[in-house]
């Protein structure tokens, strides 16, 4: 009977234990593996490691990281967004020793927690998906903010109040984006419209290039694009047209280039790859960075933005950094219906992942 009672008295005492014991369980399962055991990181590329574009910038902010952390490094490109190339580019980087994985495509986030699953001692970070297995989760870079601030300047410089941009399809990504440029442009030109073209593809330059003549031809005089190199960059420049650039500038351009919206990935890896190894990786919390991190910034102006517009631009960067709010207050779709009222603001969550509407201005193609 005294032991029944002695039991019952200190259950709590108990449940606390075991409680502890699972939690510090799980935290370890994915703090920096045990000393002697390398970090190897792998990386999973959608296109070529060496184009001066989307590929390059992921693949030498996560090389800068790894130096940075002493870790191996080892990589896959050409993998296509399909749930066998993906598996299959997974199971090389494992069977070579990767223990930490970066899917750094948007179309892989629909097989990673799957993926994740099946390899339950690895780490697991992707630039989309849910994240609902245990080992993985999401990271990006808040690059709809730059992309709200180049089209203030956009839309300030435009002449005929038209303005084209080039991306492959629609998706939360994509949208968030497109929607972010438009509102900018209408922050600054009230009347402004934004006319958007999908190719269907990630990188066709014959496409890519074909688009900037024909937005040309509907009266755009400011061309940006969201694809994997600056081809709509370069056709641009050919045809005398104003353009935005995106993600990274590896070239020179005319004073026709306004700027570009950047993503700083090295300062993005660095934070990511930095918590894994010092085991403050939560896999319940996704990554996702702003100005305030420094993980997304403007190309320097080109001297064809006025003093003007230029304030005009700063003054909204620095709300964004105060507020953390682009897609906020009243904002109707182009079909007329509210998304968003006064003193409110659109979730992470729906900018993420659910974002499937075009804001008032925009026109497809």
């Amino acid at each position: 009977m005294k032991s029944k009672e002695w039991i019952l008295h200190n259950l709590p005492l108990f449940l606390v234990v075991l409680i502890c014991f699972t939690l510090v369980a799980v935290i370890r399962s994915f703090q920096i593996p045990e000393t002697g055991r390398n970090v190897v990181v792998g990386c999973v590329l959608v296109g070529e490691l060496g184009d001066k574009g989307w590929n390059e910038g992921h693949s030498t902010g996560l090389l800068n990281a790894c130096q940075s952390y002493d870790c191996g490094f080892i990589v896959r490109e050409w993998v296509a967004e399909t749930e066998d190339a993906v598996s299959y580019a997974v199971s090389e980087l494992v069977d070579d020793g990767a223990n930490v994985i970066f899917l750094t495509s948007f179309g892989y986030g629909e097989y990673m927690d799957e993926i994740a699953r099946e390899y339950p001692h690895v780490a697991f970070f992707g630039i989309s998906g849910e994240g609902e297995a245990k080992n993985a989760t999401t990271y990006f870079a808040r690059l709809y903010q730059a992309r709200y601030i180049a089209g203030i300047i956009a839309g300030a410089e435009s002449k005929t109040g038209v303005l084209g941009y080039i991306t492959s399809t629609p998706n939360s990504q994509a949208n968030r984006s497109i929607n972010a440029y438009a509102m900018g442009i209408r922050f600054s030109n009230p009347k402004a419209r934004l006319i958007v073209r999908f190719t269907g593809s990630w990188e066709d330059e014959a496409a890519e290039r074909e688009s900037v003549a024909l937005l040309a031809a509907k009266g755009a005089d400011v061309i940006t694009y969201h694809e994997v190199r600056p081809y709509a960059v370069e056709e641009a420049e050919k045809l005398g047209l104003m353009s935005v650039g995106y993600n990274a500038v590896y070239e020179k351009y005319s004073d026709k280039f306004l700027t570009a919206a950047l993503y700083n990935w090295e300062v993005l890896y660095e934070k990511v790859l930095g918590d894994y190894m010092s085991g403050r990786s939560n896999f319940s919390n996704s990554y996702w960075l702003g100005f305030e991190d420094n993980a997304v910034d403007l190309y320097p102006l080109s001297p064809l933005v006025s003093e003007r517009t230029a304030s005009l631009a700063a003054a909204e960067k620095q709300r964004i950094i105060n507020e953390r709010s682009v897609f906020s207050g009243v904002i109707y779709d182009n079909t007329g219906i509210l998304r968003c009222d006064k003193d409110e603001i659109i979730s992470d969550h729906e900018l993420f992942t659910g974002m499937d509407w075009f804001i008032e201005g925009v026109e497809i193609y």
